[in-house]
């Protein structure tokens, strides 16, 4: 039982986390996509936060079957799903703070992209 759990959450992981790298918001909006006020003040900013955190959220989500594995077969039972739960809601809410960086430090305050990045 505890088995078809770690499967059923891998799967819905991965494919959320593929979903959203596939199908992109092209338009700002307040319902679909990595929604900050910095990430929504222009195009340019709204289509690189969602380009760098669909790419980290796929990334995420192989770390997290990784870790899920592991848990699994190293401690097994109830426990380990509620551990690799924590982890995923560790890993969730780093995908915000990692993308807010990354960018700040390729727009500035404004939202226009510094000269020497393309």
């Amino acid at each position: 039982m505890i088995l078809s759990a770690h499967i059923f959450l891998s799967i819905i992981i991965v494919g959320l986390s593929a979903y959203f790298k596939i199908k992109r918001p092209e338009n700002i909006n307040g319902l679909f996509g990595y929604r900050s006020s910095f990430s929504m003040k222009n195009r340019e900013t709204w289509k690189e936060g969602n380009k760098f955190s669909g790419d980290l959220q796929v990334k995420f989500a192989l770390l997290f079957i990784a870790f899920e594995a592991i848990s699994y077969f190293i401690i097994g039972g109830l426990n380990s799903f509620y551990l690799s739960c924590g982890f995923l809601t560790i890993i969730s809410i780093a995908v915000i703070p990692l993308t807010e960086h990354h960018l700040r430090k390729n727009f500035d305050k404004e939202g226009r992209r510094y000269e020497n990045d393309k």
